[in-house]
């Protein structure tokens, strides 16, 4: 014998399953949101690590270490002793880590670094290019602009 499909009754468990699909999707982004907020609160950890999202900085700077704006001065000068113009932001940062501080990141230095520019202690010109400013054998006059290895 053949029974007769109750269609009434697949219907129903239809909006039953459709009833928990909701109520599991409600849950994985109430969990999704809590990871976030371990994470954010712990440090990171390693399920930061785990998704490909990288640190945002690197090591601290190493002990015996010169200052940054020195660092900064050594590799443009060593550049331009090199044949090149200048250095650009990034390759500052990269210069420096290879020279100074491995896994130094933009974030830890690039924002002093435009403030070395933005205080005349650097150059950097239009084309995004920094130059070390030119030491005067005699101090210059209170409000004179630094002098520029090429000029303006």
């Amino acid at each position: 014998m053949i029974k007769t499909l109750d269609t009434e009754a697949i219907l129903n468990r239809r909006r039953e399953i459709a009833a928990e699909m909701d109520r599991l999707r409600t849950e994985d982004s109430e969990l999704e949101i809590a990871i976030r907020v371990a994470e954010r609160f712990s440090g990171g950890g390693e399920s930061q690590a785990g998704n490909g999202a990288r640190p945002k900085l690197g090591p601290p700077r190493p002990e015996n270490t010169p200052p940054l704006f020195e660092m900064a001065d050594v590799v443009l000068c060593d550049a331009i002793r090199s044949g090149k113009p200048g250095l650009r932001a990034r390759e500052i940062v990269e210069a420096i880590g290879k020279t100074y501080w491995p896994g130094v990141q933009p974030e830890q230095i690039l924002p002093l670094i435009y403030g070395f520019a933005k205080k005349g202690r650097l150059f950097k010109n239009r084309d995004g290019i920094f130059k070390p400013v030119e030491k005067e054998k005699s101090a210059p006059a209170v409000g004179a602009f630094p002098t520029v290895p090429g000029g303006w």
